[in-house]
């Protein structure tokens, strides 16, 4: 069997492209709004740690969805997929940024967690391309063309919902972070963020069946944008 190394990386490196790209876009539409830059090598790092909880994230579901079909129950997509997901990219905050002098106003929470956010969806975006559209039978340029087409349709969806769930995660640890009376917020947080995430992974389940279902997903996350847009002016405000 002859293995083109060649068209192997090209395909590779085009797929990296339209997996990372998207992502990195969105963290800089949302970083042109910090008033007040955040480190590049912290946020480099923090993005770096999000590609990571994404693996992380995907070897726990896989290991906890090992003995079940596949399932349209709300309640293991809440708890296997969304749950875990919102969860692991917190943690890449609290273990890269919670503690580091550079951490030290309220909107730096909404901006390092959607930092993790994006690395986690351009690992996923990776992941899922690779998976659904690279066929060795075709051609680089056919195999990219439908990455192209799915990686445009993850931007404005799957790419956007990380954005305003790790947003919301992030407005709730920073009332969590400097307002230390209120620790319960982080959960709150998490649980918040999860239940958006389930809602549209949910709808995305049901496309096929469910009548106006982009119209509820579009919907889903306009009130999201909405909701994280005031949170975040209200977080920008107690840094000034």
């Amino acid at each position: 069997m002859n293995v083109d190394f060649a068209a192997l990386i090209s395909a590779g490196s085009g797929y990296a492209a339209l997996a990372f790209v998207p992502p990195i876009i969105w963290l800089l539409i949302y970083l042109r709004e910090d008033k007040h830059r955040e480190p590049p090598y912290l946020l480099i790092l923090t993005f770096i740690g999000g590609t990571a909880s994404a693996l992380a994230a995907l070897f726990i579901q896989q290991f906890l969805l090992s003995d079940l079909d596949k399932t349209r129950d709300f309640v293991v997509i809440f708890a296997s997929i969304a749950l875990i997901e919102e969860y692991v990219k917190y943690l890449v905050v609290k273990l890269l940024v919670l503690r580091r002098p550079d951490f030290n106003e309220p909107i730096d929470a909404m901006i390092y967690m959607v930092t993790a956010g994006m690395g986690f969806a351009a690992m996923e975006n990776l992941l899922f391309l690779w998976i659904q559209t690279y066929n060795p039978l075709l051609l680089v340029g056919e195999n990219l063309a439908a990455g192209a087409q799915l990686s445009a349709a993850r931007f404005i969806g799957a790419n956007l919902l990380h954005v305003l769930s790790s947003a919301v995660v992030g407005y709730f640890l920073a009332k969590a972070w400097f307002h230390p009376n209120r620790k319960h917020f982080i959960a709150l947080g998490i649980l918040s963020a999860s239940i958006l995430h389930a809602g549209f992974n949910y709808l995305i389940i049901l496309r096929d069946k469910l009548t106006g279902s982009l119209v509820y997903l579009m919907a889903l996350l306009f009130i999201g944008l909405i909701i994280v847009l005031i949170d975040f002016h209200k977080l920008q405000k107690e840094s000034t």
